[in-house]
């Protein structure tokens, strides 16, 4: 890989990273001030719950994308 390609990568997955924890306590916020004050505890758990999966998803596919990248970027110089 070329230098500029591993430094946008680099700052590429650094804002993923932080986009992705603002997505995660956006979404917290919501339920603490959106749905938490109707007080129906099915409707909160479940939400949670729903929530819970999305992070680990999300960062189930960031790992995945950088592992793929640091593949890339060792592969590169072996030609």
């Amino acid at each position: 890989m070329k230098m500029w390609q591993k430094i946008s990568g680099c700052v590429i997955f650094g804002l993923g990273a932080v986009i992705e924890l603002l997505l995660v306590c956006n979404a917290y916020l919501d339920l603490k001030y959106i749905v938490e004050p109707f007080d129906i505890q099915d409707i909160i758990e479940r939400m949670y719950l729903s929530i819970d999966s999305l992070s680990c998803a999300m960062w189930i596919n960031y790992f995945v994308a950088l592992g793929l990248f640091v593949y890339l970027w060792k592969k590169g110089g072996k030609r």
